[in-house]
C-alpha cells in the first residue's frame, strides 16, 4: 500500500516506539560509556543540568564522570548489562520516567575475584531539541557480592580496552590477528 498515509493512531504509536527506542539508546550509551571509560559518551546520556544520586555520589554530570573513573580505577575489567526497561512517556511527549535493571560485574585481576552487583536505574528523562537525555537519576542497588575464582584470561581473544582504542569503536570493523597465534 505504497503512498498510503498513516492514520493518527498509527502516527502516535510510531512516535511512542521512536521515543521508547531513543530512551533505551540513551541508557545504553551511559552503560557503554562507563564500560569503555568514555567520558564523552557518558556525558551524552545526560542533560548538562542533570543530577544523579549514585549512592556515594550525589551531583551533576561534570562531577559524575570523574567519580565513576575513580570508582572503577581498582578494576581491570567491568561490564554492565541493562535490561527490563519500563518506560512511561508523558502526554506532553517531552518528559518520561524509566526504570531499568542492571547487573554489573567487575574484575580485580590480582585478587582472582569478581565483584558483582545488581540494581535499578530510575530515571526522569527530558526531550530537548529533539533528543532524549537523563535529567534526574537515582541508582538503587539491590544486592552485591563476590564470585570466587574470577574468570580465566582469554589470551587469544581480542583484549578489552577502557578507551576509544577498544575494537567496538573501529569503523569499519576489520578482523585482524595481531600478536596472537591461533590454536
Amino acid at each position: 500500500m505504497a503512498g498510503e498515509a498513516l492514520d493518527p493512531h498509527e502516527v502516535a504509536a510510531l512516535r511512542a516506539l521512536l521515543d521508547r527506542q531513543a530512551i533505551v539508546d540513551c541508557v545504553n550509551r551511559y552503560a557503554r560509556g562507563v564500560d569503555r571509560d568514555d567520558a564523552e559518551l557518558i556525558g551524552s546520556a545526560y542533560h548538562p543540568d542533570a543530577v544523579e544520586d549514585h549512592g556515594a555520589f550525589i551531583g551533576g554530570v561534570d562531577d559524575l564522570v570523574p567519580f565513576l573513573a575513580m570508582a572503577h580505577r581498582p578494576f581491570d575489567g567491568y561490564q554492565r548489562f541493562v535490561t527490563n526497561f519500563s518506560i512511561d512517556v508523558a502526554e506532553s511527549g517531552d518528559e518520561a520516567h524509566a526504570e531499568s535493571y542492571y547487573l554489573c560485574i567487575l574484575r580485580r585481576d590480582e585478587k582472582g575475584k569478581l565483584l558483582a552487583n545488581g540494581g535499578r536505574y530510575v530515571d526522569r528523562l527530558a526531550k530537548r531539541d529533539g533528543e532524549w537525555r537523563i535529567a534526574r537519576r537515582v541508582v538503587v542497588m539491590e544486592w552485591e557480592g563476590t564470585i570466587e575464582g574470577g574468570a580465566p584470561r582469554f589470551d587469544l581473544n581480542v583484549p578489552a580496552r577502557r578507551d576509544r582504542d577498544d575494537v567496538s569503536y573501529q569503523r569499519p570493523l576489520e578482523v585482524v590477528r595481531e600478536n596472537r597465534s591461533p590454536m
